[in-house]
């Protein structure tokens, strides 16, 4: 149970970065390269102009630092569904452990509202519900958020690389005392996040335009089982 509980604080903390997707188009991991501020002229330059608009097959991967530990978390938009009747747009996060061990969540919001719809968690083999009614979850971002506004001024602009090695143009922005970096090249949009004492605490490890996959089966999904004490 304690298990079920983290990854829970996990997927809060997270799904509020997710913009939704449909079919169609300072420490830790990667490298900076170079930097500045925003030209004297004023106006967001090319190199970033909000969140890239989200498509199924995209995916990203994160370390996400927790209690000394790094996890992989790996997020993959999946595309449309039909689910509980409503045609739903739907997300797939995978949580690696350093000691191994894998845990999938699936969330489903509706198409047409982005209201929470559905959430199912895979673990040792077995597909549990998660009840969304009880909790305090948010449904993705459908938008660029206001916090990342490319017409903010005074943001900062550097380069970012992945350990896989590839670069991407990032802008910096000041988030409750600490920075977000964010990307117009990547799905979801976030580069790096770096707490108020200096501390990377969330960062890009990969990320693709193609080949996410669905890891929970429409039946698997369907044929949930309720968490102990929901």
């Amino acid at each position: 149970m304690k298990k079920v509980l983290g990854v829970i604080v996990v997927l809060l903390l997270v799904v509020t970065l997710l913009p939704a997707c449909g079919p169609g188009g300072a420490g830790g991991g990667g490298g900076e390269e170079g930097g500045g501020s925003m030209p004297p002229s004023g106006g967001a330059p090319a190199a970033y102009t909000g969140f890239m608009q989200a498509a199924a097959g995209q995916w990203t991967e994160y370390v996400i630092s927790t209690n000394g530990e790094e996890d992989h978390q790996k997020l993959e938009c999946i595309g449309e569904d039909t689910v509980d009747g409503k045609t739903c747009i739907g997300f797939e996060m995978t949580m690696t452990e350093p000691r191994g061990g894998e845990t999938i969540v699936q969330i489903w919001t509706e198409a047409a509202t982005h209201q929470p719809v559905k959430y199912v968690m895979k673990m040792e083999d077995q597909v549990l519900c998660m009840d969304i009614s009880k909790g305090t979850y948010e449904s993705p971002e459908t938008e660029t958020p206001s916090s990342y506004d490319p017409n903010i001024p005074d943001i900062s602009y550097g380069t970012y690389t992945t350990p896989t090695g590839k670069t991407v143009n990032v802008a910096k922005f000041t988030v409750d005392g600490g920075e977000g970096w964010v990307s117009s090249q990547v799905p979801l949009g976030m580069v790096k996040v770096i707490d108020a004492s200096g501390k990377t605490t969330m960062y890009l490890y990969d990320f693709g335009l193609s080949e996410a996959r669905r890891d929970i089966s429409k039946s698997e999904m369907e044929n949930c089982i309720q968490m102990p004490g929901s």
